[in-house]
């Protein structure tokens, strides 16, 4: 699963929305962007599981929203004993101003979490 989000709406910026400091055609170009990556990563994911005896599951496999709770309820409806998540190892503003999905999955989730950094 590769959730689509560009920004986190529960860091509000102190500067104008999105939409007003970039045309429809950008953002659209952003969001097209995202989904196509999330949509190769899960692409690649499941040629890596189609090898070993892992069953894929079936769904929506790219959704789109805060990352965090998407993740958190999807492990609880599927029951799962591990969650594996990326790190991008951002410090700082970057943090703070995307916040760590790694960070919440791991203090969140109800099984065990592993964090896997570039």
């Amino acid at each position: 699963m590769s959730v689509v989000q560009l920004f986190n709406p529960e860091n509000p910026l102190p500067a104008p929305p999105l939409c007003s400091e970039y045309p429809t055609s950008s953002l659209e170009q952003f969001w097209k962007n995202a989904r196509s990556r999330a949509h190769e990563a899960v692409a690649e994911a499941q040629k890596i599981f189609a090898a070993t005896d892992l069953t894929v599951v079936d769904g929506n496999a790219t959704p789109v929203g805060d990352p965090r709770p998407i993740l958190l309820d999807e492990a609880k409806l599927w029951e799962a004993n591990l969650i594996v998540v990326g790190s991008h190892g951002r410090h700082g503003f970057d943090r703070w101003l995307l916040g760590s999905v790694s960070e919440a999955i791991a203090l969140h989730a109800h099984c065990s979490v592993e964090i896997i950094r570039r």
